[in-house]
């Protein structure tokens, strides 16, 4: 019941930021909206603007993931800690089941989503903006390894770090 309602919110949510609204309903919805959104936007920046413009309206607005933003950069190792309880719970309505594997990390079991879609669709509608986003506005670094061909997903979390503690790139 949860994952349904989640599922009808984010559906809604991602029509508008699309400009599609799919006549199918549920999870069948939210594939024709992915696979509408592989066709539409060929651009990569173009299509995590459009990612991230979702998943921003799906966690409360802007306000409220600069809130989370604000919080991850005080304080890192809590902020990844919480985001890593929440996330098997809060998401397995879009990739399936998940499974803690370590403080900060845990598998996504069976991806409902790369099941449903293609390899290519996970790495561009799902890696590459889920990872932009979380790095760039939530400021959780995260890291998502897919195996395609056991529809699995590594889903790792780090603390963030600021900049002028970085190491240097070589």
């Amino acid at each position: 019941m949860f994952d349904s309602l989640l599922l009808k919110k984010f559906n809604r949510l991602r029509a508008r930021n699309l400009g599609y609204e799919s006549p199918l309903t549920g999870w069948d919805a939210f594939v024709d909206s992915s696979e509408y959104e592989e066709r539409t936007f060929r651009d990569g920046e173009e299509l995590n603007r459009v990612v991230e413009a979702s998943y921003i309206d799906f966690m409360g607005g802007p306000r409220t993931v600069a809130a989370m933003g604000r919080f991850a950069r005080r304080f890192p190792r809590t902020g990844t800690r919480i985001l890593s309880l929440l996330t098997p719970h809060l998401f397995r309505w879009l990739v399936g089941p998940m499974e803690r594997t370590g403080p900060d990390r845990m598998r996504i079991t069976s991806c409902t989503f790369l099941t449903s879609t293609s390899p290519r669709m996970c790495h561009r509608l799902c890696k590459v903006p889920t990872e932009k986003y979380f790095t760039e506005k939530v400021f959780v670094p995260l890291t998502l390894v897919p195996d395609v061909k056991a529809a699995t997903c590594e889903v790792t979390f780090t603390p963030y770090t600021p900049p002028e503690r970085r190491a240097p790139e070589a």
